[in-house]
């Protein structure tokens, strides 16, 4: 089918031409098919199941709690189901609103006290990380300051962190919004 293999991402297959393009995303025994026509997403879907004993579910909703919204001018990635649920889950759904993730002048140093919580702490930041690496970059470098801190965390450890968890509370809508069929994908850091 002449797909190609995404160098970023090795469950990512492309392949494009003559103005049409299809994006195979896999997982475990999960396939994801984006294309820029039905006509080009049926093409593949029948080569598939030609040659795999696959069953189609049609329209994907949610992917690993991850909601797609299409709309005219593209597909929006939503994890405000995700988000309720871990507030939930440690009891923050009720609590009041921040309107960043993290106090910049906030210097966090190494618990030289007895951990708290530590279980609870290493569970949130899992929870915190899937969320910054799937759909929410805005909370990335909270989430990556306070995981350094998972084996003993603090009271400022624990402040911080309550302060991502406030800051989710208030924005849980928050999502990434992909318009047109991208030629090339291209990611950008400022870390050496």
């Amino acid at each position: 089918m002449g797909f190609a293999v995404n160098e970023a991402d090795k469950c990512v297959y492309y392949r494009h031409g003559g103005g049409e393009g299809v994006i195979l995303c896999l997982y475990v025994d999960d396939i994801l098919i984006f294309g820029t026509n039905l006509e080009v997403i049926n093409e593949v879907k029948s080569f598939l199941s030609q040659n795999f004993d696959m069953k189609d579910l049609g329209v994907a909703d949610v992917i690993l709690n991850i909601k797609l919204i299409r709309g005219e001018n593209g597909i929006t990635l939503l994890q405000s189901y995700y988000v309720e649920k871990i507030l939930n889950r440690f009891g923050y759904i009720d609590s009041k609103p921040s309107p960043t993730p993290y106090d910049p002048s906030l210097l966090l140093c190494k618990n030289k006290r007895i951990a708290k919580n530590q279980l609870e702490y290493s569970q949130i930041i899992g929870s915190l990380m899937y969320l910054a690496s799937a759909t929410r970059p805005d909370i990335s470098f909270a989430v990556s300051k306070l995981s350094r801190f998972t084996s003993n965390p603090g009271d400022d450890h624990w402040r911080a962190l309550e302060r991502v968890m406030r800051y989710l509370k208030g924005i849980m809508e928050l999502g990434l919004h992909y318009t047109g069929y991208p030629a090339v994908l291209e990611g950008y850091s400022d870390s050496n």
